[in-house]
């Protein structure tokens, strides 16, 4: 009989860094979770610590790992590193390879979350599709015509760069969809900024729904406010890419009430557009959650390892 294969699992983001043990087949037999160091050093202490503690308990073969920027696969370089400072321009595959002293792959996290969808998820029957994850900031995933598409600088899907206001207009406001999209900064600090009274860090996006809930005028305008950016944003993918399906990742899409909010925004903009203003947003995409929500990362990295190191036989 096979031995299980198992890997080690990484999915480090700017807030938080998740972890965990995984089987061949996508199965976590143990996971947890540490917030993120300030600097990369430490961050890489961190991961170092997480393995020798596992390696006690189990024999593994490899660490996936999945991190926010501008990755290339095959090499390991790092251009971008997301809200990571320290990760810009560093080969990270190469560092962690040696830390580690085992096998190590490395791909972009909302890469991951969309190979998680496709592998066991949302998307098993899907050959075109898109991830996007509203958290710190606002990334994306394109898979298509059945691959996931990177693009020449491994920067394709980078959907929090593009623009949901006329930036030419007022050069001093926030115009990337990352600035007026993600829980950060399109919810939690454009609250406070109208607010005026606390700081960001006392503020989650939670707390923001809880006061719309209690008759916050500002909260209720904010959430408004996110919702139709995000609309704006996945509008402007649905015509751009036709995908079959959007699966939107983060700790917001628990919130299940987003999506009909975001489906309504998107429809307001189709009803003011005279040549497809007879249709429903429905008529074009799917929108909804991930399944896997926070596990996605983890998931994603290890059939990422996984499709390398079978690539790597022939």
């Amino acid at each position: 009989m096979k031995k299980e294969q198992l890997y080690l699992a990484y999915d480090i983001g700017g807030t938080n860094i998740k972890y965990g043990v995984l089987t061949q087949d996508g199965k976590i037999l143990d996971k947890g979770k540490v917030e993120t160091e300030l600097n990369g050093e430490a961050i890489i202490d961190c991961l170092v610590a997480i393995k020798e503690k596992y390696s006690h308990f189990y024999q593994l073969k490899g660490a996936a790992v999945s991190l926010p920027g501008f990755i290339n696969v095959d090499t390991g370089y790092m251009q971008t590193g997301g809200a990571i400072d320290d990760f810009y321009g560093i080969n990270f595959k190469e560092i962690m390879t040696k830390k580690l002293s085992m096998p190590v792959e490395i791909e972009n996290d909302v890469n991951c979350v969309a190979l998680a969808e496709k592998w066991l998820g949302n998307a098993t029957k899907s050959e075109n599709f898109l991830c996007i994850t509203l958290g710190t900031g606002v990334g994306g995933a394109i898979y298509f015509n059945g691959q996931l598409i990177r693009g020449h600088r491994y920067m394709a899907g980078e959907f929090g760069y593009m623009l949901t206001r006329d930036f030419f207009a007022n050069q001093d406001l926030p115009a990337t969809m990352s600035f007026t999209a993600s829980v950060k900064e399109g919810l939690r600090h454009q609250y406070i900024l109208r607010k005026g009274e606390v700081m960001l860090e006392e503020v989650s996006g939670n707390d923001i729904y809880t006061f719309a809930k209690a008759g916050d005028v500002i909260a209720k305008d904010v959430i408004e406010s996110f919702y139709e950016h995000i609309a704006i944003g996945l509008y402007n993918l649905i015509f751009i890419l036709n995908p079959e399906k959007i699966i939107i990742g983060g700790a917001i899409s628990e919130r299940h009430e987003i999506f009909e909010k975001i489906i309504d925004k998107i429809q307001t903009i189709i009803n003011h557009d005279k040549a497809i203003n007879n249709t429903q947003t429905s008529d074009y995409v799917k929108i909804e959650p991930t399944k896997f929500n926070n596990d996605s990362g983890l998931i994603g990295a290890v059939y990422h390892f996984i499709t390398m190191s079978n690539s790597k036989q022939f």
